[in-house]
């Protein structure tokens, strides 16, 4: 059996994870220096480059990447028989988008590790998971756009749908207030349903929408969807998250197109409601993406059955909302 020198690809591995010789240093606690030592010992044991420089950094070369592809598991499943035979336990490892995690993941996570507390949890947010990093990870969370319905939508490899964001306008109570008495002083008419007031969806072009990113994506996609509605995007508020946008439309400054997972305790203690009297729509859909290799492994599994389960109660709590119809 014939090995290239594996301390070489201890220091290959980091750095390619990261793509930055700096991280990989810092990561194995050596000297940049080293990590280049190590890397052009490996590049002359191959014969060909594993990494290209660019004006930012480095990237893998297509032998890289299949070198990394292999590497990576093999050390990811040395590490974890390495704790089982020591004795230890396994981390579970998980990459999260930024707005699951805080809006949904972390209010519940006490619940796994209640049931769970011999698998610890290594959780870290990310804005766009599944980059070259993710692949330290066991799993991945990730948000996919398109209705999971629709069989022409794109769906990440090796996932499993978690749940479908359900998108619909909301406000605080009071923003409403203050428009309904505007509209009964200009004669201007408004939905009513069950005692409540909400926006005909011609009118939203009035108001102020609040974005839970900077183009607008959702606010794009969920007003050609309603029939392609008009709205003030150039007075949008902006903002990088969901749970920002969220805060801002609690705070009474506009309307947000919020995702009903993330909003439904809002819901339910009134401050947040409906603005418009529409349907809530399917925009995209949250999945589970397990790793390559990694699938078998209990802990994985542990935490997967745990996530679905719990997924599919809230969906039914989801289901005894009280929301708008068109």
């Amino acid at each position: 059996m014939k090995l290239p020198p594996l301390t070489a690809i201890r220091h290959f591995t980091a750095a390619a994870s990261h793509l930055s010789f700096r991280e990989a240093a810092r990561e194995l606690c050596v000297t940049e220096g080293a990590i280049s030592r190590q890397i052009k010992l490996l590049e002359e044991y191959f014969g060909c480059a594993l990494f290209l420089r660019v004006h930012r950094g480095v990237q893998l070369s297509d032998e890289g990447r299949k070198l990394y592809d292999v590497t990576d598991q093999a050390l990811f499943q040395i590490a974890q028989v390495t704790d089982e035979i020591l004795g230890g336990v396994s981390n579970f490892t998980l990459s999260v988008t930024t707005s699951f995690a805080i809006r949904w993941l972390m209010p519940r996570l006490s619940g796994f590790e209640a049931l769970h507390p011999s698998i610890p949890i290594n959780l870290q947010t990310v804005t766009y998971p599944r980059t070259a990093q993710s692949r330290r990870f066991d799993a991945s969370i990730v948000y996919q756009l398109g209705d999971p319905a629709d069989k022409t939508s794109p769906v990440p490899d090796n996932s499993e749908l978690i749940m479908i964001e359900w998108l619909l306008p909301v406000c605080a109570p009071g923003y409403l207030s203050g428009y309904q008495e505007e509209a009964l002083v200009k004669n201007c008419k408004t939905n009513r349903e069950n005692g409540k007031h909400t926006l005909l969806l011609q009118d939203l072009k009035d108001h102020r929408v609040i974005f839970n990113e900077p183009t607008g994506r959702d606010w794009r996609s969920w007003a050609i969807k309603s029939g392609d509605v008009e709205l003030a995007l150039d007075r949008a508020l902006k903002f990088e998250h969901d749970d920002t946008a969220i805060q801002v439309a609690v705070a009474g400054h506009g309307i947000a197109l919020a995702n009903l997972a993330y909003i439904s305790n809002e819901l339910k203690l009134g401050s947040l409601v409906p603005a418009v009297a529409c349907q809530v729509l399917p925009i995209g859909a949250h999945y589970l993406v397990t790793e390559k290799g990694k699938a078998g492994l209990s802990h994985v599994e542990t935490f997967r059955d745990w996530l679905m389960t719990t997924a599919e109660s809230f969906k039914a709590e989801l289901a005894t909302l009280s929301l708008p119809k068109q």
